[in-house]
């Protein structure tokens, strides 16, 4: 999609970190930004500051596990601006540990947020993007939809499912006109790891602040951290250059080659060459 003044973007989990900087980045390429958050307060931030630069934000408080929520911030988007011409489904929630101690209630809260959320979203933006005939969509995967990473299972199903839809959806929107793009980030500075803080069945005594350094206990090789502002440029870039993957830590393809490699070999087990009994 070209990228010009006056377009609007559609940005959820736009109060911090890399849904924050791509409305940021967006407003100084003189689009339009409606910036969604389930913290009023830090979707506040966030389009005061868009303003300051001289654009053009409104803020809301979207709950994106929400289908209602959803669609009433598509109407709202309509209402104020008359268009949506970049979505970009940012809004996730991490829990980290292992699945054996997953409940249903951490499965229900991740899916919610990660994964249903952006089929919401899609059904409320995607039919009057195809009536205008053009646009792109950003949905936010992550390494982990590309990579097993243990302590992370109900994570990584979330986003390996976002990938599978997107992909998908690219395939489906060729003849509109509306491209796709999947954002898989490695390590960024954000405050996922402290998501359950807006979680209604778990209370967070302690936060840390926003700038607060990232710490993680990956390995050193595969733990190198981006600001949300590279990130976003990232994206922009992808966007205007319809790339449906972006992929923010090269080092990390070595783990997705050792995936793939896997299955591939997997095809030329004994299972497919019409003698089981040589398993």
């Amino acid at each position: 999609m070209e990228i010009k003044p006056g377009q609007v973007a559609v940005i959820t989990g736009a109060g911090s970190g890399i849904g924050k900087a791509l409305a940021i980045a967006c407003a100084r390429r003189g689009l339009q930004v409606l910036v969604a958050d389930i913290e009023q307060a830090a979707a506040t931030t966030t389009a005061e500051e868009i303003q300051a630069l001289g654009g053009n934000a409104l803020a809301m408080c979207v709950d994106v596990s929400d289908a209602k929520q959803v669609n009433a911030m598509a109407e709202q988007c309509w209402q104020h601006f008359g268009a949506c011409d970049l979505l970009c489904n940012n809004a996730g929630v991490s829990i980290n540990k292992p699945l054996a101690e997953c409940t249903s209630s951490d499965w229900h809260w991740v899916l919610s947020v990660n994964t249903m959320a952006i089929g919401y979203a899609l059904n409320a933006f995607l039919p009057r993007m195809k009536e205008h005939g053009s646009g792109h969509i950003v949905n936010t995967a992550s390494m982990a939809g590309l990579i097993p990473l243990s302590n992370f299972g109900v994570y990584v199903a979330s986003k390996y499912a976002v990938v599978g839809l997107s992909e998908v959806l690219a395939q489906e929107l060729a003849a509109d006109n509306i491209g796709v793009s999947i954002l898989c980030p490695g390590i960024v500075s954000t405050r996922i790891f402290e998501s359950e803080r807006n979680r209604s069945d778990k209370s967070i005594s302690q936060l840390a602040d926003d700038t607060d350094p990232m710490h993680t206990d990956f390995d050193q090789a595969y733990s190198r951290i981006l600001t949300p502002d590279q990130v976003a440029s990232m994206v922009l870039t992808a966007v205007a250059n319809n790339l449906l993957y972006i992929p923010t830590h090269p080092e990390w393809a070595p783990l997705f080659q050792q995936r793939s490699d896997a299955i591939h070999s997997a095809f030329d087990t004994p299972l497919n060459n019409n003698n089981p009994t040589n398993i």
